[in-house]
């Protein structure tokens, strides 16, 4: 009969060559998992690099199909985005609205360029778009809280919309200069 001591070294040795096992398995899964985070961290760096590669080459407002969520993003700088668009910067000091792209520009340039504060229906009409039609109303509200929260712009109490004092102080963006703001006998 063995002995009880015998039994227990060799159900530990057992546990030990388990043990031993699932540790290269394990290893094995880690690194698996190691090479699949590299991969993608390749393809969300290829994918960036790709979208800014086209972004010099294809004309201003040309729609380039951005694989992450399926959107269309327009590159370049300037004309009327109907797409979602790119996002506008943070505001620092220097930035002129020649950084902002598409509805964007055409929006902050609108608020710069009215007389007063000005609500969505307002920056609508400014831009070139239909008031009456709830959802171009939203989207233009839309692009003016993106640029708030950036910096661009400012909101009053009431909600409407005016320049951030910072992006059109003294001499801190080109847009201040670029479009005067008409007094109130002109507006």
């Amino acid at each position: 009969m063995p002995s009880v001591l015998g039994l227990m070294e060799q159900r530990e040795a057992r546990a030990r060559q388990g043990l031993e096992s699932w540790t290269k398995v394990l290893e094995q899964a880690q690194a698996e998992v190691d090479a699949a985070r590299e991969r993608v961290e390749r393809a969300r760096v290829g994918r960036g690099e790709g979208v800014s590669v086209l972004a010099e080459e294809r004309p201003v407002d040309m729609p380039v199909s951005v694989p992450s969520g399926g959107e269309m993003a327009a590159v370049g700088a300037g004309g009327s985005n109907v797409g979602p668009g790119v996002r506008p910067p943070v505001w620092r000091s220097g930035m002129g609205e020649e950084v902002l792209s598409g509805l964007y520009r055409e929006v902050f340039a609108a608020v710069v360029a009215a007389s007063g504060p000005v609500n969505g229906v307002g920056l609508t009409r400014a831009v070139g778009r239909e008031a009456e039609i709830k959802n171009d109303v939203e989207k233009i509200r839309h692009r003016a809280y993106e640029l708030e929260k950036r910096g661009w712009l400012a909101r009053a109490k009431d909600g409407r919309f005016m320049p951030a004092p910072a992006a059109v102080g003294r001499g801190a963006s080109p847009a201040s200069a670029e479009h005067p703001r008409p007094d109130a006998g002109t507006a």
